[in-house]
């Protein structure tokens, strides 16, 4: 064959590998036209359904989730006096729990998740797993997890924050392997499964026990390379023990005292990301002289959060501060910890965060996750003080929910012909009220979440001379909730348009602009009281002036909150001179969707500019991603972008690619822009602010 001939072989031959790699990729995209609200593809388990026994029995189940670890353990060599030379995860747990004696508490399950040492899981199994352990309670009572005690703790505190189910989670393994003498492997086992089943742990989050003492996730650690009594709770101590005659629990954490309640559950949902999507997180060691090198090589190699384990209270060398300063110029994020094993760090500064009394591995969870769900700092910095911190407020302790004063009514102080304005008196409670949710009485979710300090509410985009049934419940620190306050009230009859008719169409912020009337039929000139000296300030002006937005009912409008995305389809609508009634839309959570949201999301749909999620959701109060936000100016512009085209982004491969033809377009036109270190941040969340200076642009374009 000649050189001519070769080449061309091999042109041929690559077109061909090109044609195949398309024709198996397309019908992976063929369905993503609406492709901003496309969900994670998540990974299924087979969870061992329970045995006919089992659902006759008047015992709890339990099922074990094993990883292997030193408890699946096998001495080296058959040498039975071998503690320290073994093969971790040899023995699957179905024989395991063969070999214990039958449970006196529970009826007990297996299941094999993996079967190997705990340093060897990388983070997307511990995705896997969590979402495993999920899968496992929603059949049975409770989960016990068997892993290596190298890595225990940060293992079970991964599951602590990111496990759904308020189910008894119960981490256990052991010092020993299975097969020597002395072992501790059969006995944790055994009274891991009699934990769990005691439903004592229940809401307590993942907690750890081995050697008859239980400990929360959040608090232990390692102590001792060989010894079994290696986990400790420094400072707090432990949660309780476990002995022959019963599970013992001596304290209650944070989360136990929230239990029941919404703020339980923490802000990181697996179900939503993608195990991809988790993203490079270190941690770097101060000490005498400590350089700088770590820390610009741990930048090199992608790392976008670092933890640093400081002297004292969370001091780092001169070389080491001066790196940290270059690297957050880089987008990178910081956690402050210390290396002396207990104690607290409060001090933070721009791009790092303290890291109260988290240990080092601890906090790299955290902010591991919390960079996963958000590139904004302050929500981090959030999160951590709420989240990380889990400070007892001793206000949980009320256990009397809100309460009206005597002869208390709901009033109507203003009505329209397309609004009503509601107002109640101040709720009493004991812990202080955290704030009142309005409803109207056909709905099941509230059409308003006020603070405190709001005892006034206008509900807008209601029909002219229409009679509507409104309540309000007073909540309290605990969420714990009052009962109804209600009121009956008709809306004026009058002819849209006419003089009498104020005409207001809504804001897009929970119930429109002001929260009372205007006489004449005039609006006021809007003045926020948050925007002064803001860098949005002269775009949220202009704003107002276009119609785009009349802010909260305070008089705020919020310009660093997170944009949600039934916020910002009214904007987007408002932008488009979008007005009018839409159908209801179709969505299995319409009745989430506010009053005043539902038919600038009709009008949406109708132009194809949202679609919903696989799962026939909306999800109106989820905060909105610059991937879906950049797809839905596209196609509000009318924008024909070709889809697949890569984007100059150092992180162009977590862009979808039904989202890149969107991106570069916009790009190019000067209507979004990148974020800090040359990245997209397509999973970022938006501020208001930002979502009104895309707008302006898409305007002007």
């Amino acid at each position: 064959m000649t050189i001519s001939n070769s080449r061309t072989m091999k042109r041929l031959l690559a077109m061909l590998l090109t044609l195949v790699l398309l024709v198996t990729l397309l019908p992976l995209y063929g369905d993503r036209a609406f492709g901003e609200e496309q969900t994670p593809v998540l990974p299924t388990f087979p969870i061992p359904a329970l045995s006919e026994e089992h659902q006759n029995s008047p015992l709890p189940n339990v099922i074990v989730v094993a990883t292997g670890g030193t408890l699946a353990g096998a001495a080296r060599n058959g040498d039975k006096t071998n503690f320290q030379s073994y093969a971790a995860g040899t023995y699957p747990m179905a024989e395991l729990v063969a070999q214990l004696p039958k449970h006196k508490t529970a009826d007990v399950a297996t299941y094999q998740f993996g079967n190997k040492g705990s340093g060897g899981y990388s983070m997307k199994e511990l995705y896997d797993l969590s979402l495993a352990v999920d899968a496992a309670l929603e059949i049975y009572d409770s989960a016990v997890v068997t892993t290596g005690t190298d890595t225990m703790e940060e293992i079970a505190y991964f599951l602590d924050l990111t496990v759904r189910s308020e189910k008894p989670v119960v981490v256990t393994g052991a010092m020993r392997p299975w097969d020597v003498i002395g072992t501790d492997g059969p006995a944790n086992l055994y009274q891991a499964i009699k934990v769990a089943s005691s439903g004592k742990t229940k809401w307590y989050g993942t907690v750890i026990m081995l050697n008859d003492v239980i400990h929360a996730a959040r608090e232990v650690t390692k102590s001792n390379s060989h010894r079994m009594d290696t986990f400790e709770t420094p400072m707090l101590g432990a949660l309780g023990y476990v002995d022959d005659a019963a599970v013992r629990i001596y304290r209650l954490n944070a989360r136990a005292l929230k239990a029941g309640q919404a703020n339980w559950a923490t802000p990181f949902d697996l179900r939503t990301i993608s195990k991809d999507e988790l993203p490079l997180v270190e941690i770097v060691y101060n000490y005498q002289e400590a350089g700088g090198g770590a820390i610009r090589a741990l930048v090199e190699d992608g790392a976008k959060g670092i933890v640093t384990a400081g002297t004292g209270a969370g001091g780092i060398s001169s070389k080491m501060s001066a790196a940290r300063s270059e690297a957050i110029k880089k987008g990178v994020t910081f956690v402050s910890t210390t290396r002396t094993g207990s104690g607290s760090i409060y001090s933070g500064g721009n791009g790092i965060i303290a890291g109260d009394n988290l240990n080092p591995q601890h906090a790299r969870i955290m902010l591991m996750l919390s960079l996963a769900f958000t590139d904004n700092f302050t929500t981090m910095k959030g999160w951590f003080e709420t989240v990380g911190t889990q400070d007892v407020d001793v206000t949980a302790l009320d256990n009397s929910a809100p309460a009206w004063p005597v002869d208390s009514v709901l009033s109507a102080t203003a009505r329209s012909g397309s609004s009503i304005t509601l107002s109640w008196p101040q709720a009493l409670d004991d812990g202080g009220v955290a704030g009142y949710e309005v409803y109207q009485s056909s709905g099941t979710s509230p059409i308003a979440q006020l603070t405190a300090d709001h005892t006034t509410f206008r509900v807008t985009g209601l029909n002219s001379g229409t009679a509507y049934g409104f309540y309000v419940i007073a909540v309290d620190n605990r969420g714990m909730k009052s009962v109804k306050l209600s009121g009956s009230f008709s809306t004026l009859s009058v002819t849209p348009g006419s003089p009498s008719d104020p005409g207001e169409t809504g804001g897009e912020e929970q119930g429109g602009g002001e929260s009372g009337e205007h006489g004449g039929g005039h609006e006021e000139p809007i003045s926020f009281t948050d925007v002064a000296g803001h860098w949005s300030e002269a775009l949220v002006k202009e704003a107002i002036a276009l119609g785009i937005t009349s802010g909260y009912p305070d008089g705020s409008f919020k310009p660093d909150k997170t944009v949600s995305r039934a916020e910002f389809t009214v904007l987007l609508m408002k932008a488009m001179k979008q007005g009018g009634d839409g159908e209801t839309p179709a969505f299995s959570d319409a009745n989430s969707i506010g009053v005043w949201a539902k038919n600038a999301i009709a009008q949406a749909v109708k132009l194809g500019i949202i679609s919903g999620y696989p799962d026939g959701t909306f999800r109106p109060d989820g905060n909105i991603s610059r991937t879906e936000m950049v797809v839905m100016i596209g196609r509000a512009m009318g924008l024909n972008a070709a889809t697949g085209a890569a984007t100059e982004f150092a992180d162009d491969a977590s862009i979808p690619v039904w989202a890149k033809g969107a991106v570069n377009e916009l790009i190019a036109k000067g209507i979004v822009q990148g974020r800090s270190n040359n990245r997209f941040a397509p999973q970022g969340t938006a501020t208001r602010a930002e979502a009104i200076t895309v707008m302006i642009r898409m305007l002007k374009s």
